[in-house]
C-alpha cells in the first residue's frame, strides 16, 4: 500500500477513497500515519448500508456506521459514503422502506455529528438516490446539515439530463465520482476528456455552486479493458489541466 499511495501522490492525486473491507484488513491508525507521511488524504470511506431489506440489515447498518465513524475520526474526518440498499429504486420503494431509510439516515447522521463528520448520498441506479427527485426527497426527509451528495453522473442510467441534475443537486454536492462514456445510455466507458459528458462545464457549474470537494476516479480498469495505472495517469493529467483552465477563467 505504501508503494501504491506514493505512486498516486506522484501522479498528482491529493486524496484516495477506501472501501470498508480494505479498512477491516489494516490497522487504521497505522494507515493514518502512512497517509500523513506520504502527504495524501483519505477523501471518503465507502461502506454499504442497507435500510430497506428488513430490521436485521438495518441494525447491521448501524453497527457498520459506528465502525466507519471511528475510522473517519482516525483518518482525518473524510466523508462517509451512503447507500440505502440495493435493488430498491424510488419507484419500487414502499412507504415502509422510505421511512426506514429516512430513520436510518437520521440515526447515522446524528451519530456522525457528535464527531463533526459528514455523510454523502451516492447517486446510483437501483437505489433510493437514483435521480434528482429521489435524492432531494431523502435530503429533505432526513433534514440533517451533515448529509450531502456524492454526485455520480449521469443519473438514472443517463435518462436524466445532466443540466437537471446539476440544477437540483449542485449545491448539496460534496464529492464526485467521475466517469465518462461514448453515450449517456448504454455507452462504453472512456477517459473523462473523451466521452459525451463535458466536465469543464460540469465542474465550472459545481464550483459556482460552492463545490470544493474531491473529483474521484472510480472503476479505473474500465471493466478490465485498461490498465488502471495508465488510466490514473491519463485522468490526473486531464484533471490538472482542467483545474488550471477553470481557475484561469
Amino acid at each position: 500500500m505504501r508503494d501504491q499511495l506514493s505512486r498516486l501522490k506522484g501522479l498528482g492525486y491529493e486524496g484516495v477513497e477506501f472501501w470498508d473491507h480494505t479498512l477491516k484488513q489494516v490497522e487504521v491508525s497505522r494507515l493514518a500515519g502512512l497517509l500523513a507521511e506520504i502527504g495524501i488524504a483519505c477523501a471518503q470511506i465507502c461502506p454499504y448500508f442497507d435500510f430497506v431489506h428488513g430490521q436485521e440489515a438495518w441494525d447491521e447498518s448501524m453497527r457498520i456506521a459506528d465502525e466507519c465513524c471511528r475510522w473517519s475520526v482516525q483518518l482525518g474526518k473524510p466523508l462517509i459514503r451512503v447507500f440505502t440498499g440495493g435493488r430498491v429504486g424510488p419507484a419500487e420503494g414502499t412507504p415502509g422502506q422510505w421511512d426506514a431509510a429516512v430513520r436510518g439516515l437520521q440515526r447515522i447522521c446524528d451519530m456522525a455529528a457528535a464527531d463533526g463528520l459528514r455523510l454523502a448520498l451516492e447517486c446510483h441506479t437501483g437505489s433510493l438516490m437514483e435521480d434528482s427527485p429521489s435524492t432531494l426527497r431523502l435530503l429533505q426527509g432526513v433534514e440533517r446539515s451533515n448529509l450531502g451528495v456524492n454526485l455520480q453522473l449521469p443519473l438514472k442510467s443517463g435518462h436524466e439530463p445532466v443540466e437537471v441534475s446539476l440544477e437540483h443537486l449542485g449545491r448539496p454536492t460534496w464529492h464526485m465520482h467521475a466517469h465518462n462514456y461514448t453515450a449517456l445510455v448504454g455507452g462504453e466507458q472512456r477517459p473523462l476528456g473523451e466521452g459525451v459528458l463535458d466536465y469543464h462545464s460540469i465542474l465550472s457549474r459545481l464550483i459556482q455552486d460552492g463545490f470544493r470537494g474531491y473529483v474521484s476516479i472510480e472503476h479505473a480498469n474500465y471493466d478490465g479493458r485498461r490498465d488502471p495505472w495508465e488510466v490514473a495517469q491519463t485522468e490526473a493529467q486531464y484533471l490538472k489541466r482542467l483545474r488550471e483552465q477553470i481557475v484561469a477563467a
